[in-house]
C-alpha cells in the first residue's frame, strides 16, 4: 500500500467506491476532500483510490490476480493503460490506439523474449540449412561447363577465393582494387548466371542476415558465401585450390576452334563493359551524373568496329571534357550535358577515322584497375599482349581459330570417318563437330560424332 493510498484507510470499502463516483462525475476535489476528511493535494486524490482488481488477467510468474490503477476524470484514450502485479515487477500493457507496442521491462519477461528470439533464429537456421542444403544438389563435372562459364568462374575464384574456408567471399565484401569485370552490374550478371546454373550455390552456413526471414529463405546474392559446385573426379566436390589450377590448365591451352563463337562474344561482351565503366569513372572524376548507360552500350559497339579500346577512353575524356565545356557556355544542367558524351564521342570516332588522327596515350590506361575476366580472357586464354587495348575487337576476333571441316582428301567432300560414307550432314555445335552418317545410323541408330 503506498502513502497515498493509506489517506482513505478510515473509510469503507462502499465509501470509497461513492467517493470515486463523485469524482468520476465532476464533482468539485476540494470538496470530496472536506466531505470524506481526506488530507492529500487535490492533484493527489486519483492516486490514494486503490486499484481495481482484473479478474481475467493472472501474473504468468507469480500466479497472482492483476490490478488496474484507476482513471482520472480527464483521462483520455491516448494514455497508457496496464495492469500489474503487486507481487512483482511485471507489467501487463493493455492495446492503445496506436500501433506502437510496449512490453513488459521485467527480468522474467526480457529473459523470455531474448530466448524467443533465439529460438527463432534457430529454426530459422534449420529452415536455411534444410532449403539450401548442398546433399541436394547434384555436382557438376568441369568439362560439362561452357568456355564461358570457366572464364567467368576462373575469374571470380582468382578475386574471391577463400581456401582457407574453401569458398568465395560475398561480393559485398570489398577486395580493394580487385573487380571480376569491369563494373559492379556485370559482376551481378556474371554471379547470378554462375547461380542460375548450379556452378556456385549459396553455402548455407553463411551469416544468418544473409537469407530472408521467410519460411522458404531467399539468399540475398550480394550477402552469402559461395561454394562452387563442380566436381573433378565425378565424385565430390573440388576444393578451390585444385578447381583453379584444373581451370587455369585448361584455358591456358590456347583458344580452340569449337570454343570461337563463345570467345568472340566474351570479347564484344567484355569490351563494351569497358566502355561504359570508363564513361562513368570520368563522369564520376568531374561530378557529373551517368544515366545514359544503355546509349553509352549502343554507341559502344560502333566505336569498337572502328577504334581500339585505347583510343575510345581517349575519346571518352576529350567527350567529357567538352561536356563540362557545354555547362559553363550554355548553362545546361550536368545531366543534360552528360547525355551528350556518348553521341559526342561517336561523332569524333567517325571524324578520327576521316581525318586519320593520331591518339595519344590516355592517362585512365595508367590509372584505371584491371579486372580479372579481362586478364583470364586476354592473358591466360588468348595469349595477347595489350590486355586488349590496341587493336579493334574484330582483330582479336579474327584470330581465333575456326573448326575445321571433315573432308575427304581426294574428293573434296565430307565423308563420316567411320565407314568413309560421302552421305553425312556436318553440324558445327559450341563444344562439338557432329557428323550424322546416314549409313552408320542405319546400322546403329546413333548419329557419329
Amino acid at each position: 500500500m503506498s502513502d497515498f493510498e493509506a489517506k482513505l484507510q478510515h473509510l469503507t470499502a462502499v465509501q470509497i467506491e461513492a467517493l470515486y463516483s463523485e469524482y468520476i462525475g465532476g464533482e468539485r476535489i476540494a470538496l470530496l476532500l472536506e466531505r470524506y476528511a481526506i488530507d492529500v493535494p487535490p492533484s493527489s486524490l486519483i492516486k490514494a483510490f486503490p486499484p481495481v482488481r482484473c479478474a481475467s488477467l493472472r501474473c504468468p510468474y507469480c500466479q497472482a490476480s492483476l490490478y488496474e490503477r484507476r482513471k482520472s476524470k480527464t483521462a483520455t484514450s491516448r494514455q497508457e493503460h496496464m495492469a500489474f502485479c503487486k507481487t512483482c515487477a511485471h507489467r501487463h500493457y493493455f492495446p492503445g490506439p496506436s500501433r506502437w507496442r510496449r512490453d513488459c521491462a521485467c527480468q522474467p519477461c526480457l529473459a523470455a523474449r531474448q530466448q524467443a528470439v533465439l529460438d527463432q533464429r534457430a529454426l530459422q537456421r534449420t529452415r536455411i540449412k534444410e532449403h539450401w542444403s548442398l546433399a541436394k544438389r547434384a555436382t557438376l563435372s568441369l568439362q560439362s561447363l561452357s568456355i564461358t562459364r570457366k572464364l567467368q568462374l576462373l575469374a571470380m575464384l582468382e578475386v574471391r577465393m577463400d581456401s582457407q574456408g574453401e569458398r568465395l567471399i560475398p561480393a559485398e565484401q570489398p577486395t580493394g582494387d580487385a573487380r571480376v569485370s569491369p563494373s559492379s552490374v556485370m559482376d551481378a550478371a556474371i554471379l547470378q548466371a554462375l547461380h542460375e546454373d548450379l556452378v556456385l550455390l549459396p553455402d548455407p552456413d553463411s551469416p544468418q542476415d544473409a537469407f530472408s526471414d521467410d519460411p522458404t529463405p531467399k539468399a540475398w546474392r550480394d550477402k552469402v558465401y559461395w561454394i562452387a559446385n563442380i566436381s573433378l573426379d565425378g565424385r565430390q566436390r573440388a576444393n578451390l585450390t585444385s578447381l583453379h589450377r584444373a581451370l587455369h590448365q585448361v584455358l591456358s591451352s590456347g583458344p580452340q576452334p569449337q570454343w570461337r563463337d563463345e570467345l568472340a562474344e566474351a570479347i564484344e561482351t567484355l569490351s563494351i563493359e569497358e566502355v561504359c565503366t570508363c564513361i562513368a569513372s570520368r563522369c564520376a572524376e568531374h561530378g557529373l551524373p551517368f544515366e545514359a548507360r544503355k546509349k553509352a552500350a549502343e554507341v559502344a559497339t560502333q566505336l569498337l568496329g572502328m577504334h581500339p579500346l585505347r583510343h575510345i577512353r581517349s575519346l571518352a575524356s576529350t567527350a567529357v571534357r567538352g561536356a563540362l565545356a557545354f555547362i559553363a557556355r550554355s548553362q545546361v544542367t550536368r545531366l543534360h550535358a552528360s547525355n551528350t558524351i556518348p553521341g559526342n564521342m561517336l561523332a569524333m570516332a567517325e571524324r578520327a577515322v576521316r581525318e586519320q588522327w593520331q591518339f595519344n596515350a590516355s592517362g585512365y590506361d595508367n590509372n584505371a584497375p584491371r579486372c580479372s575476366l579481362n586478364h583470364v580472357l586476354f592473358d591466360v586464354t588468348l595469349k595477347q599482349d595489350g590486355h586488349g587495348l590496341d587493336r579493334k575487337i574484330a582483330e582479336y576476333i579474327k584470330q581465333l581459330p575456326r573448326p575445321k571441316p571433315v573432308t575427304s582428301a581426294s574428293t573434296g567432300k565430307e565423308v563420316c570417318a567411320h565407314c568413309g560414307s560421302t552421305l553425312v550432314h556436318v553440324q558445327s555445335g559450341d563444344k562439338e563437330t557432329i557428323v550424322n552418317c546416314k549409313d552408320c545410323m542405319a546400322r546403329t541408330n546413333q548419329p557419329v560424332r
